[in-house]
């Protein structure tokens, strides 16, 4: 019997890089990165800051006694743009996961027809998730999201074969880790559900790989003694909310319903819209249904399925009434506040939206026949579907144009690089994000600490619906009480007192005065004061640098040995997985 959705007489096709499943992804990758590619300049917005070359620090391990919030991909980052420019790590990055995903959809899918594949690479690459968490600009979680078709894919033949399938759940864990900690969260779920036997075997392997290919982010977390987790309203404020009037649970049955709601697309505020796309989804969801009554992925069907509900449930508690529960919970437990922006946590759901689809195109195709070609239709616009109902993902989400850095800051980094063991903060003392007119006034993450060498210090207190998120950071309380001395003498004294070197300025946000200092640089966009010739730093001592932060010797062997153990992973993983033989013995077994 010839597998349901092929045509007739088609070989089956194992489960390698299909042209049509790469010209498609290639396509809507194209569709949706278009602008980034046609011109220089970087997508400067929300968290995705790249600068042209990234300087080499400590925090960028884990080593400067903080919570690790890009660790250890800042780290790569900062190594790619010694070599290349950091327009072109961006474009690297965007483009390769995007299309990348887009073929690993296609390899989960890799027995049904070039359509059905077609259906399930579009519903994955281009739906609200997608839209939305680009335009808060989280761009590594969203290569870690564009991660997880290879995740199962490693996930299946690990559940075949532990002692075949370690090496690709290796290298999946570990690149997921990479990318953030909860990606790296999610893929540890992602192969447990999928890929776990009853065996012991099957279990302490998968703990073992996961605590390894987590340790860059996870032995940081640990040792973070300098920082404060704070749970107080944060999953009342980072909620799923609804985009319509019909609510957040079909928002978030669509893979929409992100907490902040000036991003969403504009289309997706339409109940008319949204109630099409849940159409859709009860479409992918019989289709999957149709799938896991029978055949030989019957099993993986209803393993996907349950990852989908555990997705849907952890997105949606907050949303329904259970932040108060989940904020108590996070009192006695700090660990949780890695689930405070919930909405990330569906990714995993989209794996079911994808297989289900591509089942619903395959049985709407073989209902074809003498009189019933209108069902051609009906595959044509399931396949077409995710593109026709978000059309603002198109063209860099409509609204992404390029930005590139004053020479201001290039000019100011060259000066502060002269004397790297210096501490800069950066004013205005108001937040973390900015809104430069530059880079066409969207808010962005503050790029000094990122394009500045040396420790640069923001204040990265959050402000959402206008209630403040407290920093983490303890130095960051002790320069707000600098700030706030009487006089721009009295100003400067006690940043001195705190081991500050440097006062950047950044022109055209809020207003603020500034402490009295040698102006250094004076230009349009950023100004430069240095604070040691209104003060003698001679007398003052240095708590900033001394005491707010543990000395990296206290823990910094531990942390190396963290990332040192993952590379070591991924390298014998992939090791095994390129000897010469493994490939074919692993296509024997399927």
């Amino acid at each position: 019997m010839r597998p349901e959705g092929r045509p007739r007489g088609r070989p089956a096709v194992t489960p390698s890089v299909d042209r049509a499943d790469l010209g498609w992804s290639v396509l809507l990758t194209l569709a949706i990165t278009g602008p980034l590619l046609l011109g220089s300049g970087f997508w400067l917005v929300g968290d995705m800051v790249f600068v042209p070359h990234q300087p080499w620090k400590s925090a960028w391990l884990g080593l400067d006694g903080s919570l690790p919030r890009a660790v250890p991909m800042d780290a790569i980052v900062s190594v790619l743009t010694q070599v290349v420019p950091g327009s072109v790590v961006q474009r690297v990055f965007l483009v390769g996961a995007l299309v990348l995903g887009g073929v690993g959809i296609g390899r989960l899918v890799h027995e049904r027809a070039w359509y059905a594949r077609a259906a399930a690479i579009g519903i994955f690459l281009w739906n609200p998730w997608v839209h939305d968490h680009l335009q808060i600009g989280q761009w590594a979680i969203l290569c870690g999201y564009l991660a997880l078709p290879w995740v199962a894919l490693a996930a299946r033949r690990y559940r075949r074969d532990v002692r075949a399938g370690w090496a690709p759940v290796a290298v999946a864990l570990t690149i997921s880790g990479v990318c953030s900690p909860s990606s790296g969260v999610m893929a540890v779920v992602v192969v447990a559900v999928l890929g776990l036997r009853r065996s012991w075997p099957s279990w302490s392997v998968l703990a073992a790989l996961s605590l390894v290919a987590n340790l860059p982010w996870l032995l940081p977390s640990l040792l973070a003694r300098s920082s404060t987790v704070t749970t107080a309203g944060v999953f009342e404020l980072f909620a799923p909310r609804a985009e319509s009037s019909l609510g957040v649970l079909p928002s978030l049955l669509t893979l929409g319903g992100t907490w902040k709601s000036s991003i969403v697309a504009g289309e997706r505020t339409s109940a008319v819209v949204v109630g099409l796309a849940l159409a859709l989804t009860l479409a992918a969801l019989l289709g999957a249904l149709r799938r896991a009554r029978s055949g030989p992925a019957a099993a993986e069907v209803r393993r996907l399925a349950v990852l989908a509900a555990v997705s849907l449930a952890v997105a949606s508690v907050p949303a329904l009434g259970g932040a108060g529960l989940l904020e108590a919970l996070g009192e006695r437990a700090p660990a949780l506040a890695l689930l405070r922006d919930a909405h990330r946590f569906l990714a995993p759901a989209a794996l079911l939206l994808a297989v289900g689809l591509a089942s619903a195109v395959a049985w709407a195709r073989a209902q074809v026949a003498p009189g019933r070609e209108s069902l051609w239709t009906v595959a044509g616009l399931l396949v077409v579907a995710p593109v026709l109902l978000l059309p603002g993902l198109a063209w860099g989400a409509g609204d992404l144009e390029r930005s590139s850095y004053p020479a201001d800051w290039q000019t100011v980094a060259e000066r502060i690089g002269a004397e790297p063991e210096a501490t800069t903060i950066v004013l205005p003392w108001a937040g973390s994000y900015r809104s430069f007119d530059w880079a066409d006034g969207r808010a962005v993450l503050d790029p000094a600490p990122r394009y500045l060498p040396g420790e640069v210090l923001i204040d990265d207190r959050t402000f959402v619906d206008g209630v403040e998120i407290a920093s983490e950071d303890p130095r960051v309380g002790a320069v707000t009480l600098a700030l706030g001395a009487s006089g721009p003498v009295d100003v400067a004294r006690g940043l001195r007192r705190l081991g500050v070197t440097w006062v950047l300025v950044e022109r055209g946000q809020v207003d603020q005065s500034v402490p009295a200092g040698h102006t250094v640089h004076d230009g349009e966009d950023l100004v430069l004061l240095d604070l040691r010739t209104t003060t003698d730093p001679g007398a003052d001592p240095d708590p900033l640098r001394s005491t707010a932060r543990p000395s990296h010797g206290d823990y910094a062997p531990l942390v190396i040995t963290g990332h040192v153990g993952a590379f070591v992973l991924l390298i014998g993983a992939f090791g095994r997985i390129l000897r010469p033989g493994s490939n074919r013995r692993h296509s024997s077994r399927r």
